[in-house]
């Protein structure tokens, strides 16, 4: 009777080798496949957070006159209440008025949708420098300013409670400066002077390592682009490559090159930074940036 040996042939190393390049090549086949599944998650999560932001400052211009919340006040004893503090208990917030007075939003009180998923950046700038970075909420989000002066239509000067709004040439993001004391009850604009409520921008993406929730720096967005390159305004701006604090690229690097952007009639688009501007250009934008139809 013969044997039967029970001894198994072992893999050659060429046959070794032959599973791991297959191996390899489906991992370079896959990997791509899994990461941009991953930046449509990101980019759909951005996109709902948005529309949840818009139904805020609807909901708040129902309640308040058929007025919009103000981008920002800092008040002259250095509190500071942002369009996100206005906006918050209409959409999962609850913290106290007073306690989104300081600047930051602690991250168990702010609302989850003001940070968009793929706004993941260290924190820079001031915010860095402070103990507690870690606990306070992020703001991947700011306001469509007035326009881009400073002094006369965003940081907008206030002498005791007098508010003096001025004209519209952009967006209706005002930042007001210089209050006496702390005032929600500060203006905003009415809703009657977007003329273009679908082709009009009211929120666009803002990503910096010093975005906190409940500050002014950036409440507002002024541009696309920063036309005068270097570090100071250039995170009221989406993308400033030249400002450290300013981690706008990295996002719109994985959005696909895009940014979501909200309009006043509370729907969203992914668009190009040229997309949007109209006649105008990256770091003076018409087009969806403005009030005015057709620009």
């Amino acid at each position: 009777m013969l044997a039967i040996s029970t001894k198994r042939k072992a893999f050659t190393l060429i046959e070794l080798l032959v599973v791991i390049a297959i191996i390899a090549i489906l991992a370079s086949l896959l990997l791509p496949a899994l990461a941009s599944a991953k930046a449509q998650g990101m980019r759909a999560k951005c996109i709902s957070n948005l529309k949840q932001l818009g139904l805020g400052i609807t909901l708040f211009a129902d309640d308040n006159n058929q007025t919009f919340p103000p981008a920002g006040l800092q008040t002259g004893d250095n509190s500071q209440e942002t369009w996100d503090g206005w906006i918050s208990h209409y959409i999962g917030g609850s913290a106290a008025p007073q306690d989104m007075e300081d600047g930051v939003m602690d991250i168990s009180t702010a609302p989850k949708v003001l940070q968009c998923p793929a706004d993941q950046g260290g924190a820079t700038g001031w915010v860095s420098q402070n103990n507690n970075a870690e606990l306070w909420a992020r703001r991947s989000y700011g306001m469509n300013a007035v326009g881009p002066n400073w002094g006369s239509q965003w940081q907008v000067p206030v002498t005791g409670n007098v508010y003096g709004l001025p004209p519209v040439q952009d967006g209706i993001g005002i930042y007001w400066d210089g209050n006496a004391l702390a005032d929600w009850n500060a203006p905003g604009y009415p809703t009657k002077v977007v003329l273009d409520p679908s082709g009009t921008i009211v929120l666009a993406e803002d990503p910096c390592g010093d975005n906190t929730a409940g500050n002014v720096w950036p409440c507002i967005v002024i541009a696309p682009n920063n036309g005068s390159p270097g570090q100071g305004t250039g995170e009221l701006y989406q993308l400033d490559p030249s400002d450290p604090d300013n981690e706008g690229l990295i996002v719109y690097k994985l959005h696909g090159m895009k940014f979501n952007y909200l309009f006043h009639d509370n729907h969203v688009q992914t668009l190009g930074i040229q997309q949007t501007v109209g006649t105008g250009t990256t770091n003076a934008p018409k087009g969806m940036w403005t009030i005015q139809p057709g620009d």
